[in-house]
């Protein structure tokens, strides 16, 4: 059963890099952006940020909310349900699942910022949008880690 569960995290993680990283590759022609490219983006370019910030935002939803704790308990750590996330980040940190847990804080901080800016603040969205593109490929890695991590363990049970 967990594996099950496991399995349909990674699977739904796959989806969202996959989009992460179609949406990356068209952005690609105009990033960095400045403020003046973002006043005048294309409705297709807007369209591939919204992608790319959606999808940004649920992987790391699908991973911090649901995957860190389906793995731990899939590795028969102490249920860490009910504790604060940070104690999660520590048990992962201290199985060098993740290798630190300020990578993650800063992946949700800079994800945080940009949902609480606004359009009209062009400056702070750009800052949010570029941060975010350029922390991108750290957001993969961890959840590589994690899979990585699953499978070595599922091998070893087999």
């Amino acid at each position: 059963m967990k594996e099950l569960n496991l399995e349909k995290l990674l699977s739904e993680c796959h989806k969202h890099i996959k989009r992460l990283r179609s949406a990356s590759k068209k952005m690609s022609l105009y990033m960095p952006l400045s403020v003046n490219r973002y006043e005048n983006l294309t409705d297709d370019e807007v369209e591939h940020i919204d992608q790319f910030l959606f999808r940004f935002a649920k992987l790391q939803d699908t991973i911090g909310n649901k995957l860190f704790g389906a793995l731990l308990s899939f590795l028969q750590e102490a249920n860490l349900k009910n504790s604060p996330f940070l104690d999660v980040l520590n048990r992962l940190e201290q199985l060098k699942i993740i290798e630190n847990k300020d990578d993650w804080v800063e992946l949700r901080k800079i994800r945080n910022d940009i949902s609480h800016h606004y359009d009209d603040d062009s400056q702070e969205m750009v800052l949010g949008i570029n941060a975010i593109y350029q922390k991108k490929d750290l957001l993969i890695e961890i959840f590589n880690k994690v899979e990585s991590q699953y499978n070595e363990t599922k091998s070893n049970i087999v």
